[in-house]
């Protein structure tokens, strides 16, 4: 899992020296933390005298107590100190690497392209970028400093118990064999039922978005009881698997405890029996035990660590999963750079099918010159926004080739035809800031003049202008405040500030009322008025402002001209034309006898 995190570390290398230093500085000092208290015992209670690398001490009683007093009070203040910047350096540099991998990850999924997105629930997604991350964070931040600090001392003091007496030194470590396998066992199945957990918690985050965010309808169709109990069966799962962990955590935790206190038992068994014998002196035994306890005690604390190390563990794979995941839009790595386009477009041949195998598109060709407005037309399924959506590069053609001024556009960089490109979707989508912020949403430069200028030039300044703060109303999450007809006033004069040589509009005027259709149709125009537009509509009738028009069926183009010509034809887009004025007449009759 480093590997993948690797890039992030190199940055805060110093902190993390500086981290490990200290780490080192504060196991040396509990390495050192028991051998005051042996002299203490030995040389100023029972007068043995001092070894001689110590001879240079006081041999005064009560001066060598003060003496080893006193460093017992330094090496708890430089084991304290030590403590503090081991956390806080290590802390510091374990916050900015999780800032570098949320950024990655967030990065990542911007950059995969609309089958991932179709694919994947916001809220899994959610879960990874929020709760993954901090279950990484927390292993981080609060497990990482703890780990190394008591992995250092656990050494250090097995090494020195050794060198102090290797026969107690066996006997306090004969257990050690089997809290390691136990240990290997449940943190396999500690990282194992995390992991289910992590996927459960975001199984309900998935819930809890798509019902959040389709409140309306929920509380229409009276489904709160319903949507209620599918929510909390999800955390129900997530709650279990918890649980699980807990309980895992629970068991081995004792058990650790159990076998310290074993060990404790039989070394201090046959050390009383040693100094009994005289073979061992009790400061000895006393330092001794002080290390026993002292390695003990990082196996506790680590022990206690098995549960954010197993969510940590869980979390990372979950992470690196979307990571491993690579379906951005391709890019050959000599694309070309493009600064500035004419807008001339072409569709040679497009074939386009679904994963599933359901073929939409079925060679299309179809010039569209510069400056022009095109439309596409045709019953619902018959490609039209499958057609639209290729030009931005959200879909690739199976077979084909998609051009704009004569180039590829598969060969283009893309972020480069992105920028040609403004975007009208059927369904407009509105950001949580002003109207005016929004309006210039994606345009480089501008201020909240510029938007009322491009407003007014739209003719949409009376409607934006009508709303409770004008072109300061703050808009809530996903424009849910706005009516839909406001929404995309806002969102078409987006599309006018972007300033972009191709306007793509796909169903602009679906789902309004007929005055303010007609105003959002005088609006297009003006829009229309320079750019490449490729315009997708039901709507027949609006279309007589467009220089050319395309009729799609099952994929396919059937004919191509101006209204006044296609009509004229008496063909598909004639009969479609009278379907609709047929409708339109049965309204207006409908109308009239309810007056």
């Amino acid at each position: 899992m480093f590997r993948y995190f690797r890039p992030h570390v190199r940055p805060v290398r110093g902190l993390l020296i500086a981290g490990l230093l200290a780490s080192v500085m504060s196991a040396v000092m509990q390495w050192i933390a028991p051998w005051p208290l042996k002299y203490i015992f030995d040389s100023v209670i029972s007068h043995k005298p001092l070894p001689s690398w110590l001879s240079w001490l006081p041999t005064n009683a009560n001066t060598l107590l003060w003496v080893m007093v006193a460093v017992m009070a330094v090496v708890a203040a430089m084991l304290a100190l030590s403590d503090y910047f081991s956390t806080r350096f290590v802390a510091t540099a374990g916050q900015r690497v999780i800032f570098a991998i949320r950024g990655q990850l967030f990065r990542h999924i911007e950059a995969q392209g609309a089958g991932f997105h179709q694919r994947r629930r916001v809220g899994d997604l959610l879960a990874r970028l929020g709760g993954d991350v901090q279950a990484i964070q927390s292993a981080v931040v609060t497990a990482l400093p703890t780990l190394v600090r008591n992995l250092l001392t656990l050494v250090g003091m097995i090494v020195i118990m050794f060198i102090v007496d290797w026969r107690f030194s066996l006997l306090a470590l004969v257990l050690a064999p089997v809290l390691a396998l136990a240990s290997r066992y449940y943190l396999n199945k500690i990282r194992s039922i995390q992991r289910r957990a992590r996927q459960a918690d975001g199984e309900a985050s998935s819930v809890a978005q798509e019902v959040l965010t389709s409140m309306t309808v929920v509380q229409a169709f009276g489904a709160e009881d319903v949507e209620a109990q599918r929510y909390e069966e999800a955390t129900g799962r997530g709650l279990e698997e918890n649980r699980l962990a807990i309980v895992a955590q629970s068991q081995f935790t004792p058990l650790v405890t159990l076998a310290m206190t074993m060990s404790t038992v039989v070394v201090i068994y046959f050390g009383v029996r040693a100094i009994n014998a005289g073979q061992l002196s009790a400061g000895d035994l006393l330092v001794f035990m002080a290390y026993l306890r002292g390695m003990f005690s990082p196996i506790r604390q680590l022990s206690k660590l098995a549960g954010v190390v197993g969510r940590a563990h869980a979390a990372g794979d979950r992470v690196i999963e979307i990571l491993n995941t690579h379906e951005e839009v391709p890019q050959a790595p000599d694309v070309a750079r493009l600064r500035s386009a004419r807008g001339a477009l072409s569709f040679r041949d497009v074939t386009f099918s679904y994963d599933e195998g359901t073929t939409v598109l079925h060679g299309v060709d179809l010039d569209i010159r510069a400056g022009t407005r095109q439309a596409l037309v045709g019953l619902t399924g018959s490609g039209k926004s499958t057609l639209l959506r290729m030009i931005p590069r959200f879909l690739d053609p199976t077979v084909g080739v998609v051009s704009l001024d004569g180039s590829n556009v598969a060969g283009v960089d893309l972020a480069d035809l992105r920028r040609q490109i403004a975007y009208v979707p059927q369904e407009p989508y509105l950001f949580r800031a002003t109207v005016w912020e929004n309006i210039l949403y994606g345009r480089e430069g501008g201020d909240r003049g510029t938007a009322v200028q491009v407003a007014r030039r739209a003719g949409l300044h009376e409607v934006i202008e009508s709303l409770p703060q004008g072109y300061d109303t703050m808009i809530g999450e996903r424009g849910l405040a706005l009516s839909g007809g406001q929404r995309q006033c806002v969102s078409i004069t987006r599309a006018m500030a972007r300033r972009a040589p191709v306007l793509l509009l796909d169903e602009p005027t679906v789902g309004l009322d007929a005055e303010l259709e007609s105003l959002i149709l005088a609006a297009l125009e003006i829009a229309a008025e320079g750019p490449t537009t490729i315009i997708v509509s039901h709507q027949l009738s609006g279309l007589r402002w467009v220089d050319q028009i395309a009729v799609l069926s099952e994929g396919r183009i059937l004919e191509t001209g101006s209204h006044a010509e296609l009509v004229a034809n008496r063909s598909v887009y004639w009969s479609l034309s009278e379907l609709q004025n047929a409708h339109h007449h049965e309204l207006d009759v409908d109308e009239s006898i309810s007056l």
